[in-house]
């Protein structure tokens, strides 16, 4: 009963509008609403590969010209045959620029790195939806998160790299298809055709070229390193966030300098028609949709409107997409998380899972770029840590108090940050060998 009135009151509506066009229309609205959200419209078919499902994306959307666009400029940019990189880039699948990087045993720093990074350091990636341990009584508004990356088995690139797949929100799609398969319905019901050969054109336009994305395939590329290089253990240093990376030299380079490419089935060339289709689904949805009828423009705009929705909520959690897919494309290595309330705890973390098992101090680069180890209380700190790392021995302890004449105010921040390096290694079970720290007057 509710259909039907909806359908009776949407065909007195298609008839008063056709008696008069003194009354309200949708005329321009309907012509020029194709034309926002375009990079929202991307970055929603960015994520075709990363779902791989051919039934994805078969609704009618706004932001087809952004699309053209980038398939345009791909086309331009260079030969057919170098296609995948650019395409990549244009997706937003790679090129952003990833965070400063660390290796703690040879001491190379990367000012930059590259996407893989990027997305690993701004995920909200769990591991196992494994809760991070807290380390620390201190109360930090901003406190310093950990993440601990194992690379236990290899990472494969070329054309045997693993599909990064990811089933996040990958049921929105369906909600916006949905949407238009209705809109569809209501159309031919008040026997808009018109209409609905527009709504079922943005339909299958979207749906072709999001079926030859997702057929695609991303492989990931980088350069074979040196025969003899040690592990390339280090971090990914930013503000508020550390990512330890432990593995082979090859392992870890996979996302500190490797890059992403989208290979699709048919070759470059394949861009062609999907440029078409949808430029052509832009011309004719501009040129015919003001002739539609009241009911029909409302249709067109309501699948407009979910898809658009959709594409939106899809652009905003992109990162978490792909943060989600690199699970699988890095062959699923071992994750461990913590947070921890200081700065202090979080250098202590850090060189104990970086250089504990290694049997090396660590290079006061490491600290450097984590803490100021300048000031005396720092520097005692900084010197100890890596006196006990070394030794791998709790007789000792950190004793400041034979090797540095520090004022009251010195020594209460030294005390200070010893407790914040007992809190660290109180908590690195699964990172080396727990180890009690001592503190002398």
């Amino acid at each position: 009963m509710p259909l039907e009135s909806l359908l009776s009151f949407l065909t007195s509506a298609s008839a008063s509008s056709r008696l008069s066009w003194s009354h309200f229309n949708l005329d321009v609205t309907s012509g020029i609403a194709i034309f926002f959200g375009g990079q929202a419209a991307v970055s929603a078919l960015a994520l075709q590969p990363l779902y791989g499902c051919i039934w994805h994306g078969w609704y009618n959307a706004p932001g087809c010209h952004a699309i053209v666009w980038e398939l345009v400029r791909t086309l331009l940019q260079g030969s057919i045959s170098s296609y995948s990189e650019r395409l990549s880039l244009s997706l937003g699948l790679d090129g952003k620029k990833g965070p400063k990087y660390i290796a703690s045993r040879s001491g190379t720093v990367m000012q930059h790195t590259r996407h893989l990074a990027y997305v690993l350091n701004n995920s909200n990636w769990r591991g196992k939806e494994c809760k991070p341990v807290v380390v620390g009584d201190r109360k930090s508004p901003t406190p310093m998160q950990l993440m601990i990356v194992d690379f236990k088995k290899k990472v494969l690139t070329g054309d045997d790299t693993l599909p990064p797949r990811s089933s996040l929100y990958s049921s929105l799609p369906i909600i916006a298809s949905v949407a238009s398969i209705v809109a569809c319905a209501i159309c031919a019901r008040v026997e808009d055709w018109l209409s609905f050969v527009m709504i079922l054109l943005g339909m299958v336009s979207s749906g072709i070229t999001s079926l030859i994305m997702c057929t695609g395939k991303i492989t990931l590329e980088r350069l074979k390193p040196a025969i003899g290089v040690p592990p390339g253990d280090g971090m990914l240093l930013s503000d508020n966030r550390i990512v330890i990376l432990r593995g082979n030299e090859e392992d870890v380079n996979a996302v500190t300098k490797g890059k992403l490419r989208l290979k699709l089935k048919g070759g470059g060339y394949t861009l062609l028609p999907c440029a078409f289709i949808a430029l052509l689904q832009v011309i004719l949805q501009l040129v015919f949709m003001p002739f539609g009828s009241l009911p029909g423009q409302l249709m067109f705009l309501l699948s407009l409107l979910v898809s658009g929705g959709c594409n939106l909520y899809l652009s905003a959690k992109e990162d978490d997409v792909q943060s989600s897919a690199l699970v699988a494309l890095l062959n699923t290595p071992e994750v461990k998380m913590y947070e921890a309330s200081s700065r202090a705890s979080a250098a202590v973390l850090a060189c104990l899972a970086l250089c504990w098992e290694s049997g090396t101090p660590p290079p006061k680069q490491i600290l450097k770029e984590i803490v100021p180890i300048e000031p005396r209380p720092w520097k005692a700190l900084s010197e100890f840590l890596e006196e006990n790392i070394r030794k791998k021995s709790t007789s000792e302890g950190f004793r400041y108090g034979f090797r540095y004449d520090l004022s009251d105010q010195e020594r209460q921040l030294l005390t200070e940050l010893v407790g914040d390096a007992h809190a660290a290694y109180d908590h690195c079970t699964g990172i080396c060998a727990i180890v009690t720290v001592h503190t002398y007057a």
